[in-house]
Order: C-alpha cells, then sequence, then structure tokens
C-alpha cells in the first residue's frame, strides 16, 4: 500500500519486487541469461488482471501483513491495487511483462505530489483494511519515507510475476526496464523489502543495501536498496 503521508521528492510507496528474477543491466556481472520479454505501458483496463496478481503475491508480504487486519487476504489487498494502479496507470507509471505475465509500477522523479494526491483519495481502502484506523501503517510509512534517499530517484513501487512465469526472466524485464529509466536520467533507483530472499536477489543486479532495521513499534525488518548508475 502507499500512505497518505508527505512523500521523498521521487514518489515513494512500498513492496519492493515478489520475483526475483532480472536480466542483466549493461555493465554489471553474474546475471542470468536474457530472454525477451515485451514490456508495455498497462492501460486501465488491464488494471483488475493485474491487481488480482498482485493481490496473490502480496498477501503475505511482511510490509503488508503487519498493519493490515489479520482476516485481510488476497481479495483485500487486490482491492488496493486496483484502485491504486488505475490511477497510476493513468500517469504512464504501470508496466505489464507479456500478456498478463506480471506487473511492476515505477514513479519518476517528481512523482511524489501525485502519489500522495492518489493516497489521500484511497483513505478509506487503507482504514478499512486495518484494525487500528491505519495507525500502524502511518508508523511504517512515515519511518520508511524518512529511510529512502534524500535526493531525485527513480522508484519500484511494487513488483509482481504469476507464479507460473517466475525464474523465467519475466522479473528481470520488468526491472531493467526501469533502471533504463535510472541510466537514462543519471539518478538512481530504490527500494525497500522486507524479504531476506529478495536483498541477495538484488545486490546481485547492482543495488546495495544502505540501510536496515526494525519498523518502529514491533514491525518487520526491512532493507533500503538502491542502484547507482
Amino acid at each position: 500500500m502507499s500512505s497518505g503521508r508527505v512523500r521523498p521528492r521521487i514518489g515513494g510507496g512500498w513492496r519492493a519486487a515478489r520475483d526475483p528474477a532480472v536480466r542483466n543491466p549493461p555493465g554489471r556481472q553474474g546475471y542470468a541469461a536474457r530472454v525477451t520479454v515485451p514490456i508495455t505501458q498497462a492501460s486501465a483496463e488491464r488494471v483488475p488482471e493485474l491487481a488480482s496478481l498482485l493481490g496473490r503475491a502480496f498477501f503475505d508480504d511482511p510490509l503488508f501483513r503487519w498493519p493490515m487486519r489479520e482476516d485481510a487476504g488476497e481479495e483485500a489487498v487486490a482491492e488496493y491495487f486496483d484502485a491504486f494502479d488505475r490511477r497510476i496507470a493513468e500517469h504512464g507509471w504501470l508496466w505489464e511483462a507479456g500478456d498478463g505475465l506480471g506487473v511492476a509500477a515505477w514513479i519518476p522523479p517528481g512523482g511524489d505530489r501525485t502519489v500522495t494526491e492518489i493516497d489521500r483519495e484511497l483513505r478509506p481502502a487503507v482504514a478499512r483494511a486495518t484494525d487500528d484506523g491505519g495507525a500502524r501503517y502511518d508508523v511504517m510509512w512515515e519511518w520508511i519515507a524518512e529511510t529512502l534517499p534524500d535526493e531525485p530517484f527513480w522508484y519500484l513501487e511494487h513488483l509482481a510475476v504469476d507464479r507460473k512465469h517466475r525464474n523465467a526472466g519475466v522479473g528481470s524485464a520488468l526491472i531493467e526496464h526501469g533502471l533504463g529509466f535510472a541510466n537514462r536520467d543519471r539518478v538512481p533507483s530504490a527500494l525497500e523489502t522486507s524479504r531476506p530472499a529478495n536483498v541477495s536477489y538484488y545486490e546481485k543486479r547492482g543495488f546495495r543495501t544502505y540501510a536496515d532495521a526494525d519498523v518502529p513499534g514491533g514491525g518487520p525488518h526491512v532493507w533500503f536498496m538502491r542502484y547507482d548508475p
């Protein structure tokens, strides 16, 4: 989810990728072989199918589970993504791999005001998905916003790949697509993840961990990672 907090100067958000399967950025070593996966801008009409994929991918992610109600499952997560990504798609920031094989949202530098407006619109959805009026959610995202880089950067808001197509280069294509923007603009890319397995995955693909700690108030451990062109 994204919160109603003041965002960093890129966009901001949460959820680093669930699928790890990334293609080589130019000049990096130790990556899986390249595969051809077409990446296209996702239209609003594609969002329901992609939101369902995201619901399956993220309902058990620690960054989702901690602030949400215990009984909030895939449907609640998919409902949120459906609303959020419809708005993201209108700005051309939502990307689809193949025909629903995977999805990623890359927020550009300067996208923070737009994402903050979206957050405010979706605040009722956040409240429905939590059991404390969004208090844990706010604490977590205020802390995350303070830890993200204090400079313009491309932000991997979320990424997921259909389970049947993981380890086939789908996530790789989506990530390399966003890193291409960062390389073009000569600015970093950043993400955060609460899944330990993702850390080494992203390190192999040019990211480095620049901070890690537990969310204040008993939340999950989070790794903050960045890629520098």
